[in-house]
């Protein structure tokens, strides 16, 4: 059941929503900052599915609850989650507690706006302008266009279909099947896998230097190569990949050119 006391409305009432988000930023900078962060506090106070569920009350109910319920959910909330500012949380994509950032965080969640025009974020499209200023001229652009995407996957699905549209920019009226077969070229430093644009993809050897990753260019130069005669003989089929008859036409190559050999991808 639902607390007796209702959830106070706070709208017209800028004193009581001071109030509440200055108790809940109270609870932010004790239990997911200062201790949030603290070496001997606990990464997570781990519970399993069942009893975490106990704990919390998930229930979704169709009145409110009272203000201080509320107070003492954002703590639960915290306390249960896993706190990545913690100097023992590790993760591949990210750890650590930015002052700065979180601070940043706050005005745009605040704010509460999106950067459509500059009309409804006149501020905000001019940081970007600058950030992405910043970036084209770290790989070496005077000029350019850019955005700003959530995660490496999207990044390299927008990256596949800018090449795709550079080399076939008729794709969008012709259609994926009216383009020739396609192939993805990537160093061995990533991981062997299929896209989900059905691109074979083949795996080449690769220079790593202090400043950059790169592939070999008689490496790359090679397999684009043996595509390319495979694609003229009309040996096009996934019965390339399955089997080893381009692994050993490769090698073969390789060993009259005496360069290092190239590794296909075996699907």
């Amino acid at each position: 059941m639902a607390d007796s006391k209702p959830l106070p409305a706070l709208n017209g009432n800028p004193a009581a929503a001071e109030a509440l988000l200055q108790e809940v930023f109270g609870i932010v900078v004790d239990e997911a900052i200062r201790k949030g962060t603290c070496a001997s506090e606990k990464v997570c106070e781990w519970k399993e599915p069942e009893e975490l569920k106990q704990l919390l009350d998930l229930e979704l109910r169709s009145q409110g609850e009272s203000q201080e319920q509320i107070l003492e959910r954002c703590r639960a909330v915290i306390r249960y989650s896993v706190k990545t500012g913690h100097p023992r949380f590790f993760n591949q994509l990210f750890s650590g507690l930015d002052a700065h950032a979180l601070a940043g965080r706050i005005i745009t969640e605040t704010l509460n706006t999106s950067q459509y025009t500059y009309e409804i974020a006149p501020v905000f499209v001019l940081m970007e302008e600058e950030v992405l200023k910043k970036l084209r001229a770290l790989v070496g652009w005077s000029s350019g266009d850019g955005v700003f995407c959530p995660g490496g996957s999207i990044s390299n699905m927008y990256a596949i279909n800018l090449a795709r549209y550079q080399h076939f920019p008729d794709c969008k009226q012709r259609g994926l099947r009216a383009l020739p077969p396609l192939a993805l070229f990537t160093s061995k430093e990533e991981k062997r896998h299929r896209t989900n644009c059905g691109l074979p993809i083949l795996t080449s050897r690769h220079v790593t230097t202090p400043s950059r990753r790169e592939l070999l260019f008689w490496d790359l130069a090679l397999t684009v190569s043996e595509w390319s005669r495979l694609m003229r003989e009309g040996e096009w089929s996934l019965r390339i990949w399955s089997s080893t008859s381009l692994w050993l036409r490769l090698r073969a190559l390789c060993h009259s050119w005496s360069v290092p050999l190239l590794a296909p991808l075996c699907w």
